[in-house]
């Protein structure tokens, strides 16, 4: 009986651990995925303030990783896309300025937002 009942507890404790290192390998990946994200995003805005890319060309972009500059001037595309662009401009109450909001989506995971970062970007004539 005694041999039974720690068989018992020592499976109890095996699921225990097994389930906190699942939640732990979860975290761990959804905190890759929010730098990757994050670089991703900065990577966006530095693109389209410096006029390399418009928010039309990054828009509903698929990307393997870091947007890198000679992924966008050869118009790459990826085969197993992880993350998506979107991006969007509203007007702002400043002349000659307009709010960039660039979120990344993992593909994968129904859509999920992953990041979001804005930022003001000069308008330069003809648009932005």
């Amino acid at each position: 009986m005694e041999i039974m009942l720690s068989v018992a507890l020592a499976v109890l404790a095996a699921v225990a651990g097994f389930a906190l290192l699942t939640r732990i390998s979860d975290r761990v990946q959804h905190e890759q995925d929010r730098l990757v994200g994050a670089d991703m995003a900065s990577s966006a805005l530095a693109l389209i303030e410096s006029g390399i890319a418009t928010p039309e060309n990054l828009h509903n972009s698929v990307q393997a990783g870091v947007i890198s500059l000679e992924s966008v001037e050869s118009g790459q595309l990826i085969r197993d896309p992880v993350f998506r662009l979107e991006v969007d401009t509203n007007p702002t109450k400043w002349s000659g300025l307009i709010q960039v909001d660039v979120s990344v989506l993992r593909v994968d995971d129904e859509e999920q937002v992953v990041y979001t970062a804005s930022q003001l970007v000069r308008q330069r004539r003809g648009g932005l």
